[in-house]
């Protein structure tokens, strides 16, 4: 039988859509999800709880752990990028337990189409919800009343709460968020250009080696790292001070997400290396597998993240030679 679940924040919508479609029994919902989708209010015991992260960038599940398992495997079965972060004991109970989970770019646009079928709703409205949370609401009463205007909303929306304040700041920060939920130290680069899709930045190098090409850095050394909203890869260059390629590193990851700060992902730890003049290689296959036997990612996400890297091989191959 399906576990009953209660769920509050700011994905309730989107969420009760998918789990009602998917069967599952919706427990002690809102008032506003109560008058959505035209319920009968249930009052009874929820095996699972569902409420928003700190950060927003996903949600923390509190319930007993078969129960918790076997949820989990839903969602990554149908968000394809939803991400376990971590498990943690629930205070004061020997028998639950929360889980930490990320939505990524696809999950959050998946979601977004969820809620659409309910309520009317913008492109990109749960990564919104994180950055301006007024501005989409006075957005999506608007376009409560004008639904022609949805496309002008959409790219308003982006334009001033996302585009103008990067590039007003003229700084790109990576936001590279390890499988653990942890970040990474931010990438801090020198934005170059930017348009609706691409962003383009600089970045300088004193001392160490780089990653995954394993050479040595040069005093005066320059990475230009390319980011496109959306893409499952990200792109460094890293140059000698006069110019000449050292090599490339593309970093496989969730699809890429923007914020007034810069950029978003999660890494899926595979990666593939070009040194210049040589041909195309993939590390960190073995992480990746790691990633999928933990049940951190599922299944298909990790063939989706394999399938990536032999792609990017071919292409760099087809291109470079």
């Amino acid at each position: 039988m399906s576990s009953r679940i209660k769920i509050r924040g700011i994905y309730s919508t989107a969420l009760t859509r998918l789990l009602l479609d998917a069967g599952y029994p919706i427990v002690d919902p809102s008032a506003r999800i109560l008058h959505r989708f035209a319920m009968d209010r249930d009052e009874g015991h929820c095996d699972i709880c569902i409420q928003d992260r700190q950060d927003l960038q996903g949600v923390i599940l509190c319930g007993p752990p078969e129960n918790l398992c076997q949820f989990l495997t839903f969602l990554q079965e149908t968000l394809l990028d939803a991400v376990l972060v971590g498990f943690e004991p629930q205070q004061g109970s020997d028998t639950q337990v929360k889980a930490l989970v990320e939505f990524p770019g696809m999950a959050k646009s998946s979601l977004d189409q969820l809620r659409q079928q309910v309520t009317p709703t913008v492109k990109r409205h749960h990564q919104l919800r994180i950055v301006n949370s007024k501005a989409l609401e006075k957005a999506e009463l608007q376009l409560a009343r004008s639904p022609h205007a949805k496309e002008e909303l959409e790219k308003h929306l982006f334009l001033e709460n996302i585009l103008l304040p990067m590039e007003k700041s003229g700084v790109v920060k990576l936001e590279h968020m390890r499988p653990s939920g942890k970040a990474m130290r931010p990438r801090e680069g020198m934005l170059l250009k930017m348009d609706e899709t691409l962003l383009t930045f600089k970045r300088f190098f004193m001392k160490g080696r780089y990653d995954g090409l394993d050479l040595p850095i040069a005093s005066g050394d320059y990475g230009i790292t390319e980011i496109v909203e959306g893409q499952w890869t990200v792109k460094h260059s890293y140059f000698k001070k006069s110019g000449t390629l050292i090599g490339e590193y593309y970093n496989i990851n969730t699809p890429v997400e923007f914020y007034p700060y810069g950029a978003r992902y999660l890494d899926l730890e595979i990666d593939v290396v070009k040194r210049a003049g040589e041909l195309p290689f993939i590390i960190d296959q073995n992480k990746l597998s790691l990633l999928g036997q933990k049940g951190t990612i599922g299944h298909s996400l990790e063939l989706k993240a394999m399938e990536i890297a032999e792609t990017l091989m071919k292409n760099i191959n087809g291109h470079k030679g």
